[in-house]
């Protein structure tokens, strides 16, 4: 008699035990969602609508006096966005323009996907096409010496332009969809493919894969310090930031529809959605 009512206690402090362990599971499941719904409350709260009148807006680049200028991929044209909000279409039939890139005389570049050429605005008004027969050319960048970096989607290269002479030089290949690219301090690359690939490039040609944690790495990345790019992931809607010496990987803002474009100026991100149309700014804080 004694030995079944130690079993009957025994029975009941389990299933005590088991409810509460499930009870605190459940409660911690809560927490975390509950978490989770906060930081992205917080994260839209650090969210600025700079516009929502883009069709597509794949590059994003500054002028010297802070001006902005999108390309608006859809609408096949380039888009001025002064300091007080007012904007202008300052270009238009240039079929899919896709990166841009200001130099510090504040003369435009800019590639045509689908044309395979790039345009230079000059500081004055004046459009020209200086430079074609690439491989539907995506995102462009400046190097360290001031040669224009562009890349070649769909044939895997990285070419630099020399603006002065109009000379190419293929600097990488092998890539897969190369579509965004930026150059380090220390002159190597970072190059950013639709493939599911992030790839540093070091000046010796030496190659390491950064991109285990990116769904897709898309047309905007950039350096934000000697060893840190912040690169979209286009897959999962996301700025990611990437230390190349650790390869650490963190996330910088989340829940931006179909984000491609990507700007950093005066310690702020700029995001251009392709889903909403719509350019963002995220303060660095």
């Amino acid at each position: 008699m004694k030995k079944n009512f130690l079993y009957a206690i025994a029975f009941i402090f389990l299933i005590l035990c088991t409810l509460y362990l499930y009870g605190k599971a459940d409660i911690t499941r809560l927490t975390t969602k509950e978490t989770s719904l906060n930081a992205s409350a917080s994260t839209a709260k650090q969210l600025k609508t700079v516009g929502t009148f883009f069709k597509a807006p794949t590059g994003i680049a500054f002028d010297s006096t802070g001006t902005m200028y999108v390309t608006n991929w859809s609408g096949h044209s380039i888009i001025k966005i002064k300091a007080n909000g007012e904007h202008e279409t300052i270009y238009t039939n240039i079929s899919a323009p896709a990166g841009i890139a200001i130099d510090t005389d504040d003369n435009i570049y800019i590639s045509s996907y689908h044309d395979n050429y790039i345009l230079k605005i000059a500081a004055n008004g004046k459009s020209q096409k200086i430079s074609d027969g690439y491989h539907t050319p995506t995102g462009i960048a400046f190097s360290n010496s001031g040669k224009l970096l562009i890349t070649n989607r769909s044939s895997g290269e990285i070419i630099a332009l020399d603006l002065k002479s109009g000379s190419k030089e293929i600097v990488a290949q092998g890539l897969s969809t190369p579509v965004g690219v930026t150059q380090l301090p220390d002159n190597s690359l970072v190059v950013s493919q639709y493939s599911g690939r992030l790839t540093l490039i070091q000046p010796d040609g030496k190659q390491t894969e950064l991109g285990a944690d990116f769904n897709r790495p898309g047309v905007g990345i950039v350096t934000i310090a000697p060893n840190m790019v912040a690169v979209i992931d286009n897959g999962a809607d996301m700025v990611r930031k990437v230390d190349v010496k650790t390869k650490t990987v963190s996330t910088i803002v989340s829940s931006l529809p179909g984000a491609v474009a990507l700007a950093f100026h005066n310690n702020r991100y700029y995001i251009g959605t392709w889903q909403d149309g719509s350019v963002y700014i995220f303060n660095n804080d």
